[in-house]
Protein backbone atom coordinates (compact mmCIF):
# COMPACT_ATOMS: atom_id res chain seq x y z
CA UNK A 1 0.00 0.00 0.00
CA UNK A 2 1.27 3.13 -1.17
CA UNK A 3 1.99 5.61 2.09
CA UNK A 4 0.07 9.48 1.91
CA UNK A 5 3.06 11.80 1.66
CA UNK A 6 0.68 14.30 3.96
CA UNK A 7 -0.78 11.98 6.93
CA UNK A 8 -2.46 13.73 9.58
CA UNK A 9 0.62 14.27 11.77
CA UNK A 10 2.70 15.74 8.68
CA UNK A 11 3.61 19.79 9.76
CA UNK A 12 3.29 22.51 7.40
CA UNK A 13 6.42 23.47 5.34
CA UNK A 14 8.27 27.31 6.69
CA UNK A 15 7.25 28.99 3.67
CA UNK A 16 3.69 28.30 3.75
CA UNK A 17 3.34 28.68 6.98
CA UNK A 18 4.84 32.38 6.69
CA UNK A 19 2.47 33.03 3.78
CA UNK A 20 -0.72 32.01 5.77
CA UNK A 21 0.44 34.03 8.83
CA UNK A 22 0.70 37.70 6.84
CA UNK A 23 -2.40 37.03 5.01
CA UNK A 24 -3.97 36.69 8.28
CA UNK A 25 -2.35 39.71 9.46
CA UNK A 26 -3.08 42.41 6.65
CA UNK A 27 -6.78 40.90 6.74
CA UNK A 28 -7.07 42.14 10.21
CA UNK A 29 -4.99 44.97 9.83
CA UNK A 30 -7.81 46.24 6.86
CA UNK A 31 -10.44 45.11 9.23
CA UNK A 32 -9.90 47.46 11.66
CA UNK A 33 -8.77 50.72 9.43
CA UNK A 34 -12.55 50.28 8.10
CA UNK A 35 -13.95 50.18 10.92
CA UNK A 36 -11.97 52.94 12.67
CA UNK A 37 -12.76 54.91 9.39
CA UNK A 38 -16.66 54.36 10.07
CA UNK A 39 -16.46 55.13 13.63
CA UNK A 40 -14.66 58.69 12.84
CA UNK A 41 -16.81 59.38 10.38
CA UNK A 42 -20.17 59.00 12.45
CA UNK A 43 -18.00 60.79 15.07
CA UNK A 44 -16.95 63.92 12.65
CA UNK A 45 -20.70 64.37 11.40
CA UNK A 46 -22.06 64.11 14.47
CA UNK A 47 -19.38 66.74 15.52
CA UNK A 48 -20.07 69.03 12.94
CA UNK A 49 -21.00 72.33 13.35
CA UNK A 50 -24.22 73.43 12.57
CA UNK A 51 -24.88 76.51 10.41
CA UNK A 52 -27.16 78.96 12.21
CA UNK A 53 -30.25 80.15 10.19
CA UNK A 54 -29.67 83.91 9.12
CA UNK A 55 -31.93 85.84 10.56
CA UNK A 56 -33.51 87.35 7.81
CA UNK A 57 -33.75 85.77 4.11
CA UNK A 58 -31.88 86.69 0.92
CA UNK A 59 -32.75 90.89 0.53
CA UNK A 60 -34.85 91.34 -2.58
CA UNK A 61 -35.82 94.59 -4.14
CA UNK A 62 -36.78 97.45 -2.33
CA UNK A 63 -40.46 98.33 -2.04
CA UNK A 64 -42.36 101.72 -0.97
CA UNK A 65 -44.12 100.44 2.29
CA UNK A 66 -47.31 102.81 3.18
CA UNK A 67 -46.82 105.34 5.89
CA UNK A 68 -49.21 105.65 8.40
CA UNK A 69 -49.58 108.02 11.00
CA UNK A 70 -51.76 107.61 14.26
CA UNK A 71 -52.71 110.48 16.13
CA UNK A 72 -53.37 109.80 20.16
CA UNK A 73 -52.49 113.40 21.09
CA UNK A 74 -55.61 116.06 21.66
CA UNK A 75 -54.90 118.38 19.06
CA UNK A 76 -54.69 118.17 14.87
CA UNK A 77 -51.51 117.41 13.86
CA UNK A 78 -51.20 119.92 10.57
CA UNK A 79 -48.18 117.36 9.49
CA UNK A 80 -45.20 114.98 9.85
CA UNK A 81 -42.75 113.29 8.01
CA UNK A 82 -40.33 110.76 8.66
CA UNK A 83 -36.60 111.23 7.39
CA UNK A 84 -37.90 113.86 5.07
CA UNK A 85 -40.60 112.10 3.59
CA UNK A 86 -44.00 113.83 4.08
CA UNK A 87 -46.74 111.81 6.09
CA UNK A 88 -49.75 114.44 5.04
CA UNK A 89 -51.79 115.57 8.33
CA UNK A 90 -53.23 113.74 10.93
CA UNK A 91 -57.05 114.12 12.61
CA UNK A 92 -57.24 112.74 16.60
CA UNK A 93 -57.41 109.10 16.44
CA UNK A 94 -60.41 107.59 17.83
CA UNK A 95 -61.95 104.21 18.57
CA UNK A 96 -63.43 103.95 15.06
CA UNK A 97 -60.70 106.43 13.18
CA UNK A 98 -57.03 105.62 13.27
CA UNK A 99 -54.52 107.42 11.26
CA UNK A 100 -53.88 108.83 7.88
CA UNK A 101 -51.83 107.04 4.88
CA UNK A 102 -49.53 108.13 2.13
CA UNK A 103 -47.09 106.97 -0.27
CA UNK A 104 -44.23 105.93 0.44
CA UNK A 105 -41.31 104.59 2.40
CA UNK A 106 -38.65 102.94 1.12
CA UNK A 107 -37.59 99.75 2.49
CA UNK A 108 -36.18 96.46 1.39
CA UNK A 109 -37.22 93.60 2.54
CA UNK A 110 -34.76 90.82 3.74
CA UNK A 111 -32.73 93.19 5.61
CA UNK A 112 -33.04 94.92 9.15
CA UNK A 113 -35.55 97.10 10.02
CA UNK A 114 -33.62 100.72 10.10
CA UNK A 115 -31.99 101.54 14.28
CA UNK A 116 -33.82 104.99 14.07
CA UNK A 117 -35.77 107.23 11.95
CA UNK A 118 -35.83 111.34 12.11
CA UNK A 119 -39.56 111.76 12.87
CA UNK A 120 -40.25 115.86 12.74
CA UNK A 121 -44.37 117.01 13.05
CA UNK A 122 -46.64 120.10 13.90
CA UNK A 123 -46.85 120.39 17.44
CA UNK A 124 -48.19 123.60 18.02
CA UNK A 125 -48.96 126.80 16.80
CA UNK A 126 -49.34 131.05 17.06
CA UNK A 127 -51.06 133.23 15.09
CA UNK A 128 -50.52 136.43 13.71
CA UNK A 129 -51.72 139.57 11.70
CA UNK A 130 -50.97 139.99 8.59
CA UNK A 131 -52.22 143.52 6.54
CA UNK A 132 -52.41 143.76 2.67
CA UNK A 133 -52.17 146.12 0.34
CA UNK A 134 -55.52 147.06 0.57
CA UNK A 135 -55.36 147.45 4.13
CA UNK A 136 -56.98 144.14 4.91
CA UNK A 137 -56.49 142.48 8.35
CA UNK A 138 -56.70 138.95 8.82
CA UNK A 139 -54.74 136.62 10.80
CA UNK A 140 -52.66 133.80 10.09
CA UNK A 141 -50.74 130.29 11.31
CA UNK A 142 -47.38 129.61 12.52
CA UNK A 143 -46.54 126.38 12.93
CA UNK A 144 -44.31 125.25 15.59
CA UNK A 145 -41.93 121.93 14.74
CA UNK A 146 -40.23 119.01 17.16
CA UNK A 147 -38.10 116.52 15.78
CA UNK A 148 -37.01 113.50 17.68
CA UNK A 149 -34.88 110.12 16.16
CA UNK A 150 -37.53 107.49 17.16
CA UNK A 151 -36.51 104.16 17.50
CA UNK A 152 -37.91 101.50 14.98
CA UNK A 153 -39.48 98.38 16.12
CA UNK A 154 -36.78 95.66 15.51
CA UNK A 155 -39.47 93.16 14.63
CA UNK A 156 -39.79 93.08 10.76
CA UNK A 157 -42.76 91.27 9.50
CA UNK A 158 -41.91 88.45 6.24
CA UNK A 159 -44.72 90.36 3.99
CA UNK A 160 -44.04 94.28 5.14
CA UNK A 161 -46.43 96.73 3.51
CA UNK A 162 -47.16 99.48 6.54
CA UNK A 163 -44.77 102.08 8.56
CA UNK A 164 -46.56 103.08 10.97
CA UNK A 165 -45.88 106.63 13.72
CA UNK A 166 -47.79 106.75 16.92
CA UNK A 167 -47.96 110.14 19.02
CA UNK A 168 -48.52 109.55 21.99
CA UNK A 169 -50.28 111.74 24.27
CA UNK A 170 -47.01 112.50 26.34
CA UNK A 171 -44.94 113.68 23.39
CA UNK A 172 -43.09 110.42 23.06
CA UNK A 173 -43.23 108.76 19.39
CA UNK A 174 -43.33 104.88 18.43
CA UNK A 175 -42.59 103.25 14.91
CA UNK A 176 -42.76 100.00 13.48
CA UNK A 177 -42.91 98.41 10.14
CA UNK A 178 -46.22 95.88 9.94
CA UNK A 179 -48.02 93.93 7.29
CA UNK A 180 -50.91 95.27 8.18
CA UNK A 181 -52.26 98.36 9.82
CA UNK A 182 -52.84 98.23 13.36
CA UNK A 183 -55.68 99.97 13.45
CA UNK A 184 -54.12 102.05 16.48
CA UNK A 185 -52.43 101.16 19.86
CA UNK A 186 -55.28 103.52 21.57
CA UNK A 187 -58.59 103.83 21.59
CA UNK A 188 -59.38 107.31 22.34
CA UNK A 189 -62.95 109.43 22.52
CA UNK A 190 -62.92 112.16 19.98
CA UNK A 191 -64.47 114.39 22.60
CA UNK A 192 -60.90 114.71 23.92
CA UNK A 193 -60.00 116.63 20.73
CA UNK A 194 -59.21 120.19 21.25
CA UNK A 195 -60.70 122.74 18.63
CA UNK A 196 -59.89 126.24 20.69
CA UNK A 197 -57.83 128.81 18.70
CA UNK A 198 -54.08 128.89 18.98
CA UNK A 199 -53.20 131.78 21.10
CA UNK A 200 -51.66 135.01 19.24
CA UNK A 201 -48.03 135.01 18.66
CA UNK A 202 -45.88 137.38 20.05
CA UNK A 203 -46.06 141.53 19.51
CA UNK A 204 -49.24 139.95 17.02
CA UNK A 205 -45.82 139.53 14.76
CA UNK A 206 -44.90 136.04 12.67
CA UNK A 207 -42.03 134.56 14.69
CA UNK A 208 -38.81 134.76 12.97
CA UNK A 209 -37.95 131.24 11.86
Amino acid sequence: MTKNPKSKGDKIAPGLAWCVARCRAMASMVLSVTLAMAVTGCDAREAAPKTPASEFAAPREPVGLTLSGYNYTNRYIDQFSVNGIGGGNLHVSTVTSGGTNVCCFSYTPGTPAPKTVKVKWQHGACEYKITTSDNETFSRMHSFFKTLEVPVDPKVPANPGYFEVHFYPDGHVEAAITEHQSGGRLHLDKDREDRSDYPRCPDDQKPKE
